[in-house]
């Protein structure tokens, strides 16, 4: 994850959609927005979209409905299996995926 680039608008958008959750701590970690619960990451923004972390086996279930949506690989080869990639050209499309985070919030604080 040396790549510190993420876009601006997403990170907007998300502070606004997550930041209101009761115990969401808004934060960065290894050069990259994070949003926290309890002290853990639960989501990030990076490169064009953003991660969110699940059981692996919701994470495989979700790429299979979702064309597009992918584990997260940090780099060639090396896939975090908990993390979802989320990528929408427009931010206000993760709205629409605000009971996954909720999910995601609900698994990291359990």
């Amino acid at each position: 994850m040396a790549n510190e680039q993420h876009r601006a608008d997403h990170k907007a958008f998300l502070d606004d959609l997550l930041g209101v959750i009761p115990g969401v701590k808004i934060s960065r970690a290894f050069g990259y927005p994070v949003y926290k619960v309890n002290g853990r990451i639960f989501c990030f923004v990076g490169g064009d979209g953003v991660s969110i972390k699940l059981p692996e086996a919701r994470v495989k279930a979700l790429i299979a409905e979702r064309p597009g949506w992918s584990q997260l690989e940090v780099s060639e080869g090396t896939v975090w299996r908990e993390w979802l990639s989320i990528d929408h050209a427009d931010s206000a499309s993760f709205a629409d995926d605000l009971p996954l985070f909720e999910e995601s919030i609900s698994y990291v604080a359990g």
